[in-house]
């Protein structure tokens, strides 16, 4: 069991408000109003969130790992333009996961699926060559 405090309050607040942060982000909301909290103070929340299960992490290759409201296992979308994520529109298959069990020597317990493109945002602007990620 997580232990309630202000400052976890806030961590959950911020995460639940933002659309898939990253710790810094979330970090960079909270001291504006609160500036006497720390990075670590943030991050040993961000853990805790998670490890109780209360948060989901979204592991980006190459990019900061992001948090979710959103619990139950389901896909991602990632913009290469901004580095915007967003869930996808596609149910959990765990039919696939259970196709991929017979890899020898493995126990597999979930799986991620990322879907690479170009959100709206950066679509409309017709800017999206390949850069690199923000995050």
């Amino acid at each position: 069991m997580v232990r309630k405090t202000i400052q976890q309050r806030l961590v959950l607040e911020t995460a639940q408000r933002l659309c898939h942060p990253s710790a810094e982000e979330i970090y960079q909301v909270i001291v504006r109003k609160h500036p006497n909290i720390s990075r670590g103070t943030v991050y040993r929340n961000l853990h805790n969130l998670t490890a109780s299960g209360i948060l989901g992490r979204v592991l980006i290759p190459s990019g900061a790992e992001r948090f979710d409201i959103t619990t139950p296992p389901h896909y991602h979308a990632v913009c290469k333009c901004c580095g915007a994520v967003q869930d996808a529109a596609l149910p959990y298959q765990e039919q696939m996961q259970n196709a991929a069990s017979t890899c020898d020597g493995f126990v597999l317990e979930t799986h991620d699926i990322i879907f690479w493109g170009i959100c709206k945002e950066c679509a409309a602007r017709s800017d999206h060559g390949e850069k690199e990620p923000t995050g």
